[in-house]
């Protein structure tokens, strides 16, 4: 077996986490943590999206996870602007 096969599946395993913890994190009640928390989501997610997609073949996976990526920053950043960046 490769050994670059098996680093992408516990890069994969670790993204997994990743995301496990990030939900953890955005759960608190502060509206930064919950931006937060959903922003690291979406760029595990596609970054994931991006190594299975190699692994396994898949078609139009660059485009969905970069699509993920950008639209994920933009709507951070967009959301952030609309609540004023208070957080009491």
């Amino acid at each position: 077996m490769d050994i670059l096969f098996v680093s992408n599946y516990i890069v994969v395993i670790a993204l997994m986490i990743m995301m496990l913890a990030a939900l953890r994190a955005s759960a608190y009640e502060s509206t930064s943590m919950g931006l937060l928390g959903s922003s690291i989501v979406v760029n595990a997610f596609a970054v994931a999206l991006l190594i299975i997609g190699g692994l396994y073949n898949l078609e139009f996976f660059r485009d969905i996870s970069l699509a993920l990526i950008f639209f994920g920053f933009v709507g951070t950043v967009a959301f952030a602007v609309v609540l004023g960046g208070d957080d009491e």
